[in-house]
């Protein structure tokens, strides 16, 4: 037996009826949400087309930090990652997974890095002071709103990535702090200087008006995308 032929007798079993259903907060209150496997095939199709867009490729080695929790908004990356057939090492976003993050880095040759926490990067920084040379084979690095803070000061630069409500926003390299959001899933909008997401008539959980408590702005419209500066 293959993994090719496990496969293939896994596809043969019956499946459930949705992907998987997300949590995410609004205000004082936590909103669920299902995610279709339609609407999984699509945020894989857009996480692939934007990370292709933003140079990765087949011979990148990816470092992606992520806890399991945000598999409804990172597990599309990761597949996208297959498809494009990347090499990828998972770490976790928290500090006592700081070690394993550094290990990795340091050695095999990453040259993506998606997902860097705020606390991963406090964690590193005690331990490494000179983050530019630390990050120095690294081509493109995808940092959360605080660590992509931390980096720009220390003279790295980074991309931002951030999960708005049920959305994942995702920047490229020729605007590194304007999030992209996929317009064919989510409407963002905002109301007094906070994103606000609902999903379009495209996704299975019409969930409506989620209060993200990310503090931000719409500034355009086109191209499929939402564009927000945080």
């Amino acid at each position: 037996m293959t993994r090719q032929t496990m496969l293939e007798a896994a596809r043969k079993l019956p499946r459930s009826p949705i992907y998987g259903i997300g949590v995410c907060r609004s205000g004082g209150n936590y909103v669920d949400f299902e995610i279709g496997w339609d609407d999984l095939e699509r945020d894989t199709a857009w996480a692939f087309a934007e990370l292709s867009a933003a140079g990765v490729n087949r011979d990148d080695h990816v470092l992606i930090t992520t806890p399991n929790h945000e598999n409804p908004w990172l597990s599309p990356v990761l597949r996208a990652l297959r498809r494009i057939g990347a090499t990828y090492t998972p770490a976790e976003t928290y500090s006592w997974d700081s070690t394993r993050f550094v290990s990795v880095l340091s050695r095999l040759p990453i040259t993506v890095v998606i997902g860097l926490a705020e606390e991963t990067l406090q964690a590193i920084a005690a331990q490494e002071s000179d983050l530019p040379d630390m990050f120095r084979n690294v081509r493109l690095i995808w940092a959360r709103p605080e660590a992509h803070a931390e980096l720009e000061a220390s003279g790295v630069p980074s991309l931002l990535i951030a999960l708005l409500g049920p959305a994942l926003g995702l920047a490229r390299p020729d605007a590194p702090h304007d999030l992209r959001v996929n317009a064919e899933e989510w409407v963002v909008t905002d109301s007094a200087g906070e994103l606000v997401v609902s999903a379009t008539s495209a996704r299975r959980s019409h969930i409506a008006d989620v209060r993200t408590g990310v503090n931000g702005r719409v500034v355009g419209t086109g191209d499929g995308v939402v564009r927000v500066q945080l």
